[in-house]
């Protein structure tokens, strides 16, 4: 990468109007996350020279923007001006960027299409990718984890990890030696449905106590981001995570995570201080940045102020340090939202899972909140926003935990949604909070 940029300079340098490099430097800002800045530019060398391949980044940079619609009016251009006598693999990338933009834009009928048309000139991972979203957003989920599996050492955050073992294809009599290739709500979702003879688990750091505690009889790493395995092997058989949802029965599902005893003690005690009111957990924001639908699925505290205003103490659920935007809140409404930053920013998640056992309910937008409460059979009401994953997908129930419900802000819209939300938990709770003191938990 920064050869490769280092050499583009070089060049611009020199010819600062070919508008080929133009094209490779949206690529190159586009792949560095800074899509906005190839924006412009990508415009700019469309207005100069119309190809298919200036179109091509003028589309491809707005599918980075998650301005769907937009990219496919460009990206057809693009098709329409595509020689015939093309070579097949640069329709096939084409095809791959159409088949993501249309995912993009919900329309998965078509992304089925041209991911297709894509992987019948050559079976490249970002078709498979695009075919598998397409497939798991309509909840075809054998097809679509079947697909999903193609990208992992091709996509950025899904490593393929290899322990010289064979893949698992779901044999029984195998040891299996199951990896993380996720962030936490993944590997907790994912984990819920392993039916294999589970052996050892290579996870994300902060859940390996979590995930001993909860499989007491497996070998269980935290060593999801260590480039050299060092222990052990005694598995007869690797598998990522998400390759082995191929062999899982996808169905609504109560907990299954084991906490920490005597950490929930200590939470019952410092929670029942408060008051004998519910004690609801909550998270307005997810995703990282320019991850799909991430500036739709925040929500403001101010947005929220009609929950926050009903009789329950709120506890923030926040997994980065938001305290500044909590203060100012308070100062504006005088509004308590309680935040505890070592059960919540904290690397081991055992922790977490403790204090979110001992509230009453959780109600946050997707993020990995809700994935641990249904985790642990905790009610949890999440207000879905309008670009979702296909975890929650566009229409249906919470596909994981019975514990779980939706409130799906596109169709209720958001103030709705709230006051649905505002509802489901009056009917949950009669006033009085399950964790009354410290003495229910002894």
């Amino acid at each position: 990468m920064d050869l490769a940029g280092a050499l583009l300079l070089e060049h611009m340098h020199e010819t600062p109007d070919d508008v080929d490099a133009w094209v490779m430097l949206t690529r190159f800002l586009i792949d560095g996350g800074k899509a906005p800045f190839a924006y412009p530019i990508a415009l700019a060398a469309a207005k100069r020279k119309k190809t298919w391949q200036t179109w091509m980044a003028v589309g491809a940079t707005e599918a980075a923007l998650q301005l769907s619609k937009k990219a496919l009016v460009s990206l057809k251009k693009a098709l329409v001006l595509m020689p015939k006598n093309e070579p097949p693999w640069n329709r096939a990338m084409l095809y791959r960027v159409m088949a993501n933009a249309s995912v993009q834009g919900y329309a998965f009928k078509v992304a089925e299409q041209y991911a297709e048309l894509s992987l019948e000139i050559e079976p490249h991972p970002q078709g498979h990718s695009a075919l598998a979203f397409a497939k798991l957003h309509q909840r075809k989920w054998r097809e679509g984890w079947y697909h999903y599996q193609f990208q992992l050492g091709h996509a950025m955050f899904r490593d393929k990890h290899d322990y010289n073992l064979p893949e698992w294809r779901g044999e029984p009599e195998a040891r299996v030696l199951v990896y993380g290739e996720q962030g936490l709500g993944d590997q907790i979702a994912y984990m819920s449905t392993f039916s294999g003879n589970l052996n050892q688990l290579n996870v994300h750091p902060k859940l390996k106590n979590l995930f001993a505690r909860t499989f007491p009889d497996v070998q269980v790493f935290g060593d999801q981001f260590t480039p050299e395995f060092k222990h052990r092997v005694t598995a007869t058989h690797q598998t990522s995570m998400a390759t082995a949802m191929q062999w899982a029965t996808m169905e609504r599902r109560d907990g299954y995570l084991k906490t920490h005893r005597e950490r929930e003690l200590m939470w019952a005690g410092l929670l029942a201080s408060l008051g004998s009111q519910p004690k609801i957990g909550i998270a307005w924001t997810g995703g990282m940045q320019n991850s799909d639908g991430w500036r739709t699925r925040r929500l403001g505290l101010q947005q929220l102020k009609p929950l926050l205003e009903e009789p329950y103490h709120f506890i923030s659920l926040q997994y980065k340090d938001y305290a500044s935007e909590i203060g100012e809140f308070y100062r504006d409404t005088g509004i308590k939202i309680h935040d505890f930053p070592w059960g919540t920013q904290t690397d081991d998640y055992e922790e977490t899972a403790a204090l979110v056992n001992c509230l009453d309910a959780v109600v946050c937008v997707p993020t990995t909140a809700y994935h641990l409460a249904g985790a642990l059979s905790k009610p949890a009401m999440v207000l879905v926003h309008d670009q979702p994953h296909f975890h929650e997908g566009l229409q249906g129930d919470c596909p994981w935990w019975q514990s779980v419900e939706f409130f799906r802000r596109p169709q209720l819209g958001t103030e709705r949604a709230i006051e649905a939300v505002i509802d489901r938990l009056q009917k949950l709770f009669s006033g009085v909070s399950r964790i009354e003191s410290a003495e229910n938990y002894q």
